[in-house]
């Protein structure tokens, strides 16, 4: 509902400390933020910094506009339920918004691509607001789930220390042979996305152009409910290690094999280009 994406984005604003950066004042925006943000700032909304804001908290993120509004939405949870079956896991937070701030015209920058290497069973961006093309658009690299699927532990698990460094040159040849895919779209859309892929926020460059906007989105995710789980002390999810992910792993999870990526999803996965970026 639009009052949700309303509330949302007021929301982002009132918690930005001590107004190093102004909803009226585009200035502010650029190489964002100015001024010093503090270890205190960063406990209370979350890591800013080089423009890319991750406001969340150990509140932040579990309001009910948050979990009621927007991940436990009938609609986002019968979609959800289409891609991995039922019964879904109700939510209990997200992860908060992911706030992009435009880079000053004409000046350099690049991507930052990464893999998630949580307990997800699938993944969702939900925009908060209006994102143009080339404005910071969330962005994957289409098939590269295919290649990081096999150098985690098991099909949900964290990714195998032992193949950390093989990884790394694994992405970085994906990141060389496939050109990344950058989603633009409105309030209340929402990108589904296999958790494996590599992929991270655009460049936004809508400073270029006549409206500077700030990129807002909510990252959700899910998993079936129903399994055993537990805290993955060592890398997370867990109280003290990346607390702000919702999903967690669980026992009932296998090894990663080459054939058993798409186990347990709730549609006919056989014919699946590695190009088609839809999962």
């Amino acid at each position: 509902e639009k009052e949700t994406f309303d509330r949302i984005v007021d929301y982002v604003w009132e918690n930005v400390p001590r107004e190093i950066v102004k909803r009226d004042d585009v200035q502010t925006w650029f190489d964002a933020p100015h001024g010093q943000w503090t270890e205190a700032d960063a406990e209370k909304a979350g890591q800013f910094a080089r423009g890319t804001w991750k406001m969340r908290s150990r509140k932040i993120g579990t309001e009910p506009f948050f979990v009621d509004k927007i991940a436990n939405h009938p609609r986002m949870r019968q979609l959800v339920s289409l891609f991995i079956g039922d019964p879904v896991k109700r939510s209990n937070r997200v992860r908060g918004v992911y706030c992009i701030f435009p880079k000053p015209p004409n000046s350099e920058s690049r991507l930052a691509p990464h893999g998630d290497h949580t307990a997800a069973q699938l993944s969702a961006m939900v925009f908060v607001d209006t994102v143009p093309p080339h404005s910071g658009g969330f962005t994957i690299w289409p098939g590269s789930h295919y290649m990081s699927h096999l150098y985690h532990t098991t099909v949900y698990g964290p990714l195998d220390p032992d193949l950390a460094e093989p990884y790394s040159k694994a992405r970085d040849n994906v990141l060389r042979e496939i050109a990344p895919v950058e989603f633009s779209g409105k309030a209340g859309d929402v990108v589904f996305w296999h958790p494996r892929l590599v992929h991270g926020g655009g460049v936004n460059r809508s400073a270029e152009r006549d409206r500077p906007v700030v990129r807002l989105v909510v990252p959700c995710e899910y998993q079936r409910d129903g399994m055993t789980p537990y805290f993955n002390l060592s890398h997370g999810p867990a109280p003290n290690r990346q607390w702000w992910v919702d999903t967690r792993n669980f026992r009932e999870d296998v090894p990663a094999t080459a054939d058993n990526m798409w186990d347990g999803w709730a549609f006919d996965t056989s014919t699946t280009d590695a190009g088609d970026c839809s999962a």
